[in-house]
């Protein structure tokens, strides 16, 4: 029992010191994000279903085609990084709308709208062809751009799909050439112009001029748009060039949380940092970020990210179901265990049994069968003690395991404080050496309160039903979680472990020794016996007695 709980306590421990890598930061939001998933994507087509609305009431008969024009810009932006068939068809409406009011402006804006949802639909050859048919010679600047960066994104996603294969090098040559031509012709400061000077410097070998070309830009962008989505992708790209690999999943998660948080569904960070994390052998994460980037691919309608998808996820799921039957194994074997355990004590119970019959039957060793039944009670009555003993023990490392939690807390505390002295006197130099994760408080005390949560409930399992069954009826706790305590059944648990004091118990919850006495005053207020009620929370027992 002792080791058992000493390996409870050092885990916790652990725990507390390292975490959990994956959980904090861009990993977090983008978590976070995941649960929201579908209340976005519903968002986004109430959205949409209003524009639908307004434009059947502003536009009726003939008179208004330039109005639906303007309605159906906005639906195909709307669409085009969100589902593929409706921005394409919103774009082939504008088309034809241009043709009958001859606004040729407007109808090479539709083909090139066309175009690019065709392209990242990976219909490649029904993009080439309308490329190769458009008048080019009635562009202006701004859509020549645009032209040229259709191009560059049909070669990019040839480069893509034949990576490994002869013909890459012809693509990446192209690909060249028009990035080539879109720095000739964007404007300065222009995030595609920036995004395809950076392209050109990591394809020449200069990916760290490219990153640092980035990361100034980075910051004039926010989550939940197509180009910070985009900037964190490339971002991400160059890092794994240059071997930074955790950086490379951190703007991965940063591309997905963008993404997700955008409904752009046409997307490939979520993909490539499953492959990252399956590389490193996370497969759970790995799995459940495959399963979604498949989900939005399909929902996109995009044929390129199902093939890339493709190749990666029976990787994942058979590595998933493997981890899967390995953990079934391993209950089955427990299981096993336990069945030969019970089968074992029930034999040795009915060869008790037998022995205790004969020994009745035998009177001339009446007085021998009591000798040993009196040694057998002294032996019970010596691990009883021991029993004792070992609770006491359990609860003094659970009691110096939180005196040590708390003390690292204060220390901390103490550290941020002398951190922003520092910072107020422009000790530079002596900030840079000691600064550390701002928010290494909050953490340290949430993993404190997890663990403590979780270590005193394995010790006692029923503790939030005894507690219920102290209090009045109407009057009991509701957790949201049966393995997190709330601050009440906190205050009673460290009672239970004969932490009485309310500095000590405020010490340890960062609490004041007021609010601390008000909580203790209003939970006697509700127990069944006011008298008693703490010292009944202190005889509850660690596993439940069995009749």
């Amino acid at each position: 029992m002792k080791c058992f709980l000493v390996n409870i306590l050092l885990a916790v421990v652990l725990a507390v010191f390292t975490g959990c890598r994956h959980d904090k930061g861009a990993f977090a939001s983008l978590d976070l994000l995941i649960e929201r998933h579908q209340q976005l994507i519903d968002e986004k087509k109430q959205k949409i279903e209003q524009i639908k609305i307004e434009k059947q009431k502003a536009c009726q008969g003939e008179d208004c085609l330039t109005k639906a024009m303007d309605f159906n810009k906005t639906l195909y932006n709307e669409y085009v990084e969100f589902q593929n068939d409706s921005a394409l068809h919103y774009a082939t409406l504008n088309i034809e709308i241009a043709h009958r009011i001859n606004d040729n402006k407007a109808a090479i804006d539709a083909q090139l709208d066309a175009m690019h949802v065709l392209t990242k639909a990976f219909r490649l050859d029904e993009a080439e062809n309308m490329a190769t048919h458009v008048d080019t010679t009635a562009m202006n600047q701004q859509q020549i751009l645009d032209y040229y960066k259709i191009w560059s994104d049909i070669y990019l996603f040839k480069v893509e799909f034949y990576k490994g294969v002869s013909c890459e090098g012809f693509y990446q040559k192209q690909l060249t050439q028009y990035r080539e031509k879109i720095a000739s012709l964007a404007m300065d400061n222009n995030s595609m112009r920036l995004l395809n000077e950076a392209n050109f410097l990591n394809d020449i070998g200069r990916t760290q001029a490219a990153i640092d070309m980035l990361d100034e830009k980075l910051h004039e962008h926010h989550s939940g748009e197509r180009i910070f989505s985009v900037i964190t992708s490339t971002l991400a790209f160059y890092y794994s060039t240059i071997g930074d690999y955790e950086r490379q999943k951190e703007l991965l998660a940063m591309s997905a949380a963008s993404d997700i948080e955008g409904c752009i569904m046409e997307n490939s960070a979520l993909r490539q940092l499953a492959e990252r994390l399956f590389d490193e052998g996370d497969i759970d994460k790995a799995y459940r970020y495959i399963n979604l980037s498949v989900a939005d691919a399909n929902f996109y309608g995009t044929r390129l990210r199902n093939v890339q998808a493709s190749q990666l996820v029976p990787r994942i799921i058979g590595a998933y179901q493997h981890k899967q039957e390995r953990n079934y194994r391993n209950l089955s074997m427990t299981l096993i265990a336990m069945i030969v355990l019970a089968l074992l004590l029930i034999a040795g119970v009915i060869a008790l049994n037998i022995l205790y019959k004969r020994f009745r039957a035998l009177s001339e060793n009446r007085k021998v069968i009591n000798d040993k039944l009196n040694i057998t009670v002294e032996h019970l009555e010596k691990s009883n003690h021991q029993l004792r003993e070992r609770d006491k023990i359990k609860e003094q490392y659970l009691g110096r395991f939180l005196s040590l939690s708390s003390r690292l807390i204060d220390s901390s505390e103490k550290q941020r404080k002398a951190l922003n002295r520092l910072a107020m006197e422009d000790k530079i130099k002596e900030l840079k050496s000691q600064l550390k994760n701002p928010n290494a408080d909050h953490e340290n005390a949430n993993l404190f309160y997890s663990s403590f949560d979780e270590a005193f409930l394995n010790i006692y399992p029923t503790f939030i039903t005894e507690v219920n069954l102290l209090l009045q009826p109407g009057e009991q706790i509701v957790t949201k979680d049966d393995r997190q305590l709330t601050r009440e059944l906190r205050i009673l648990a460290l009672i239970r472990l004969d932490i009485i004091d309310n500095q000590d118990i405020a010490s340890i919850l960062r609490s004041s020794i007021t609010t601390i006495y008000t909580y203790r005053s209003r939970l006697k207020a509700r127990a069944i016996s006011k008298d008693t009620f703490e010292d009944d929370i202190k005889r509850i027992q660690s596993e439940p007695e069995t009749v």
